[in-house]
């Protein structure tokens, strides 16, 4: 597969994923009965699992690792704590956690979004 259309695959996965993960939030915060729609969570899932085998694919094309690429590392372990903080949200039913949660993500998809345009880690 050509370099280039992998590359921007995995960027519209990326923007899908973002776009269906605050779409679900939204939902959830409202407490619509939308927020449980299967073709919803199905797509969802799909689609972070369409990024995350881009993502693979793209590493190994590349020939890159965490060991040699210290920002693919920190962003590795940023998307985990985004994973992660996702499903507390879900879990969460009082207005105040959700919305802190969702800022939480937020800021870890900031970071995410930095490491993957300047390559720069933040702490190595």
């Amino acid at each position: 597969m050509d370099y280039m259309v992998l590359k921007h695959s995995h960027m519209m996965f990326a923007v899908l994923s973002i776009i269906l993960f605050y779409t679900r939030a939204f939902l959830r915060i409202k407490q619509m009965p939308l927020a449980k729609n299967k073709v919803l969570f199905i797509s969802s899932h799909s689609v972070d699992t369409l990024l995350l085998a881009s993502a693979i694919y793209l590493a190994v094309m590349l020939g890159m690792s965490p060991h040699n690429q210290p920002w693919l590392g920190e962003k590795i372990l940023l998307v985990v704590a985004y994973i992660i903080t996702g499903v507390l949200m879900t879990k969460q039913t009082v207005l105040k956690g959700q919305l802190a949660l969702l800022a939480l993500a937020s800021a870890i998809l900031v970071c995410i979004f930095y490491l993957a345009r300047f390559k720069t880690p933040f702490l190595f």
